[in-house]
């Protein structure tokens, strides 16, 4: 997710100094999300910053400006938490953020979800429309009875042992490799932890996984990494029959059909961000394997 506007009249970039992102810096970049509407939580920031590298804009030794990246293996990246401060927004400060990290991220496939005001800055920096996510959330989920399973089916909850495979259907699903991030997700030490994870097979073998976290206002389901949208759902299904009464967010992929069967189940579209690429396309397996709901849509 990014957030760039230009409401207030150009100036210079004389007084805007940036640097590399540090763990001090993060309370000031959580009150920048604040500050632009985003329900980022703390621990939402924490998670992203040790998962990946960032940026910051200081003017008169106030953080103004966000962005951080994360490079998923040699092939594949993605950029977000582009935040400008509202009494900044206009000065070219997203612009100069997006620019240092650009150079960063050179040789990878880069992707971002950009807002309506982002977007034409993002296209003038050689980023292309791709696709489009849809955000579906409840505030206070009614009940969802659980999902039928077939005899050759079986869920089973995911364990630490379970980050190799999850990495390897993750990049199938995606060109991605995100090892690391399974690992802090799947640790039960860490803070990051998830609530809730879920591994599909069907006759013994894998076909999804899914995962619910606290994130933002409540939770959020996602990834939800699955090689059809028959099994998509069915893991989707399961975890929010589990979650009546709760806030529970979904950023899905808009092209792979969940979105309209989620608006029937009762969690509606609130937000459409614009998937963007540079230098490159998404990934699509041959064999069927999609990410149809994102981990975050800055991480992907």
């Amino acid at each position: 997710m990014t957030k760039q506007t230009a409401n207030a009249e150009p100036q210079t970039m004389t007084d805007i100094v940036l640097r590399e992102m540090t763990a001090e810096d993060l309370p000031a970049c959580h009150g920048l999300s604040q500050a632009v509407g985003w329900s980022h939580r703390l621990p939402d920031w924490t998670l992203a910053f040790e998962c990946g590298k960032g940026w910051v804009a200081e003017s008169a030794g106030l953080v103004v400006g966000s962005a951080l990246y994360w490079k998923w293996g040699s092939d594949y990246s993605t950029l977000g938490l582009v935040i400008v401060s509202p009494e900044c927004q206009g000065r070219g400060v997203g612009k100069k953020l997006l620019t240092t990290l650009l150079a960063k991220l050179e040789g990878t496939k880069v992707r971002l979800h950009a807002t309506p005001e982002g977007k034409p800055l993002y296209e003038k920096l050689g980023f292309v429309t791709t696709g489009g996510i849809c955000q579906h959330q409840s505030p206070e989920l009614h009940v969802i009875p659980a999902p039928a399973l077939g005899e050759d089916c079986q869920l089973q909850p995911l364990k630490l042992e379970d980050v190799a495979t999850l990495t390897e259907l993750d990049t199938l699903s995606s060109g991605m490799q995100r090892s690391a991030l399974y690992q802090a997700l799947l640790d039960p030490s860490s803070p990051a932890r998830i609530e809730k994870g879920l591994m599909l097979t069907r006759n013994g073998q894998p076909v999804g996984f899914s995962m619910l976290r606290k994130f933002g206002r409540g939770d959020v389901i996602g990834p939800v990494i699955a090689a059809s949208l028959e099994e998509a759902k069915l893991l989707i299904a399961q975890l929010l029959s589990e979650s009546s009464g709760k806030f529970v967010r979904l950023d899905v992929e808009g092209a792979l059909g969940l979105s309209e069967w989620l608006t029937g189940l009762g969690l509606p579209c609130v937000d459409k961000p614009t998937t963007m690429y540079k230098d490159g396309e998404p990934c699509i397996c041959a064999a069927g394997w999609r990410n149809f709901s994102l981990i975050t849509q800055a991480m992907g």
